[in-house]
């Protein structure tokens, strides 16, 4: 089979002859490379739609896991807050117990090691805890337990410091303790021969002896009930404290205080010296119950436990 083409120019024509099995190659060929390049193009389009699609879905994933991490994020947050609060509170209590411990220590004059919660014992123990930072975990319930302990130690201490706080102020007022800051017991409670008059009487306190100008210290806080020259005594202070006690002290070179002055204990109320009756610089010391002379020797030996003055 042959096909003939017949082609015109100005008037001229000419003809070319094509093999009938080339044409069909041809055409066949055309089809093919039509179907391949369709084919190719619809493969193309709906890759691209698909990656497209996936590609959405895949954002929209992301965007999900995106949401959960902040999610989770923010509880772990608040937990952290939540805990980090406790054991803020927990730091809190134990710096109050060891403020609270120091002060005890302090007043009662105990081993300052046995107040000190910075690092206690009762924290922890043999038995381990699992630190997990979740609501109601066992490590949650060990810090609540801790809370619980320590706000029952705490008022523990402070009924201990209330009844130390309280004995120290009944100290505070209770005659105690050496009237001068320096000295020696020259003459004792008792009879005694007079070094004025030669005559055996009583003699109603204690003589200290040491240099003019020593310091004369209250043996109690109180009020100043006279201050003044008295015969036979010199320079004298009478200062009434609480119970009923009242103390002496005379032939002071210069008193310190007036009247109606309230002292404190160990405050310096004189000078020690030589007015009135005496042979030397010393205080005459003397301590008084309703009135009535006491051996102040005891008083003068007694060692406070809880003062801070001594």
């Amino acid at each position: 089979m042959q096909i003939v083409i017949f082609k015109s120019n100005k008037n001229k024509s000419s003809s070319y002859k094509i093999n009938g099995l080339f044409f069909v190659f041809i055409i066949a060929l055309s089809v093919i490379s039509l179907s391949f390049v369709f084919t190719s193009a619809s493969y193309l389009y709906g890759f691209n739609k698909g990656y497209i699609a996936l590609n959405e879905d895949r954002i929209e994933d992301i965007s999900s896991y995106q949401h959960d991490i902040r999610l989770i994020r923010k509880e772990n947050e608040q937990k952290m807050k939540f805990f980090a609060q406790k054991l803020i509170t927990i730091s809190a209590e134990l710096e109050n117990l060891n403020s609270l411990g120091n002060k005890i220590s302090n007043i009662a004059k105990l081993d300052k090691k046995k107040f000190d919660f910075k690092s206690p014992k009762y924290i922890g123990g043999k038995n381990k805890i699992n630190i997990e930072f979740d609501y109601g975990s066992e490590f949650d319930k060990f810090l609540d337990t801790m809370l619980l302990d320590l706000e029952s130690k705490k008022k523990d201490l402070h009924y201990v410091y209330k009844i130390v706080n309280n004995m120290e102020m009944k100290e505070q007022f209770f005659p105690s303790g050496f009237p001068s800051s320096k000295g020696y017991i020259s003459s004792a409670y008792g009879k005694r021969v007079n070094p004025i008059t030669k005559k055996t009487n009583l003699h109603k306190g204690i003589d200290i002896a040491h240099k003019l100008e020593t310091d004369i210290k209250s043996l109690a806080g109180g009020k100043v009930t006279y201050s003044g020259k008295k015969y036979g005594y010199g320079n004298f202070i009478e200062i009434s404290h609480l119970n009923s006690y009242s103390t002496r002290y005379a032939h002071n070179n210069r008193n310190l205080v007036k009247e109606g002055d309230i002292v404190k204990k160990g405050q310096i109320i004189a000078k020690m010296g030589s007015t009135g009756h005496s042979t030397g610089p010393h205080v005459h010391l003397e301590v008084l119950k309703n009135n009535i002379h006491i051996n102040p020797n005891k008083f003068i030996h007694y060692k406070e436990k809880f003062s801070k003055s001594n």
